[in-house]
């Protein structure tokens, strides 16, 4: 592993930036990215993944089918407003209980309310449920970058979020 250091060389009316690689000390391991918390995180991200994008592309289609078409993008709105007014408020939530707590909360107002749509297709259902999915993806968002900020070493973190 290499490590750089850089050095300004004055030229006549700008400065140029060089960078020289110098080698790591000896013994010094780097550390893993890849950890056993690391793939849990992954796990949710396809979770998260699932449960936002394959109901925004059919909540529509329900909506069509229980009312009036002038209303089909209604829901779509509803949860993209939710999700923004809920990326606001997310970090005051995870000062509050935590990175996994959120996430966990998150995931779980991401998909549990899409079983209520399975009694009742009536508007203003699935529009309710999209504003508790909206506020469900905007925690996960948030609380899911950080924790996975906190979980690549500090030394590698640039290379792990890459």
């Amino acid at each position: 592993m290499t490590r750089l250091i850089c050095s300004v060389i004055p030229m006549t009316a700008q400065s140029t930036i060089t960078a020289k690689p110098q080698a790591a000390p000896r013994g010094a391991a780097a550390a893993r990215i890849v950890s056993r918390a690391l793939l849990v995180r992954f796990v949710s991200v396809i979770g998260s993944s699932i449960g936002f994008y394959l109901p925004l592309a059919v909540v529509p289609l329900f909506a069509r089918h229980g009312g009036p078409t002038s209303a089909v993008g209604l829901p779509t709105v509803a949860l993209l407003m939710a999700s923004l007014s809920g990326e606001l408020a997310t970090p005051r939530l995870l000062t509050r209980i935590g990175y996994r707590w959120a996430l966990t909360l998150g995931l779980t107002l991401l998909g549990a309310p899409m079983l209520l749509l399975t009694v009742s297709s009536n508007d203003a259902m699935i529009v309710a449920v999209s504003l508790v999915r909206g506020c469900g993806f905007a925690i996960c968002v948030v609380a899911g970058g950080a924790l996975t900020a906190t979980l690549i070493p500090p030394n590698r973190r640039g290379e792990g979020l890459a």
